[in-house]
Order: C-alpha cells, then structure tokens, then sequence
C-alpha cells in the first residue's frame, strides 16, 4: 500500500509513536482516526471485517479502562484469529478472479470411478 509517505518519514513517526507511553499511542491513533475521516478522499482500500471488529473491541475496551495485560491478550487472540481467516480471504479473492475471468474448471478424472456403496452395520 503505497500512501505517498517517504521511508524518511515512516521511520521518523515509528521512532516518536515508540517514545510515548501507551495511552498516548492510542490517542494518537485516535487522532489518525479523526484526521482520516475528515481528510479521506474514499480511496483508502477496505479494511477486513474481522480486522475492524478487533478495532472496535480494542477501542471499547480503552473506554472502559481495561488493563493494558487484558487488552493485550484479547487483541492477541483476535489477531489469531485474523490470521486464521486469512488463507479464506486469499481463497475467495482467488475464486472471484476466476470467476470475472471466465476460467473454466478443471476436467474431471474420467479414469477413476466412483468407490463402491457399502453398507456399514453397527452392532
């Protein structure tokens, strides 16, 4: 994701977001927040539904003073289970991509037939 910003920059924000105190870092997430709706042409790319949910968990859970060890398990958690859904997400885009490009399916293994019906008794 290419946002204009110079490798100069990102590093510079990186080193003094690192500096502040946690709560710090989120109001100055808040602020990004803020900045980008006011600000945002509607171009930026769609987050993934999972990714905003743990986004508004997390922002929930500052308002209510949670403590930053029980923010930072629920937000591990949530993050697994992102990278659980990720291959799904890939899977999807995959299949839509070959769907827009007409991309016929694979033939079927004419060679191989069918296994037998068997009749399973359970005593």
């Amino acid at each position: 994701m290419d946002c204009g910003m110079t490798d100069f920059l990102k590093r510079q924000i990186w080193r003094k977001l690192g500096a502040l105190p946690e709560e710090k870092q989120h109001e100055v997430l808040d602020f990004i927040e803020f900045l980008s709706s006011d600000f945002s042409d509607g171009s930026t790319p769609s987050t993934p539904m999972l990714h905003q949910f743990a986004e508004t968990v997390q922002k929930g859970l500052r308002q209510r003073g949670v403590s930053a060890s029980t923010m930072k398990g629920t937000m591990k958690v949530l993050g697994a289970a992102e990278r659980v859904f990720e291959p799904f997400r890939e899977a999807r885009r995959e299949f839509l991509a070959e769907l827009e490009a007409g991309t016929p399916e694979p033939p079927h293994d004419r060679d191989h037939e069918p296994p037998e019906e068997r009749e399973v008794i359970v005593e």
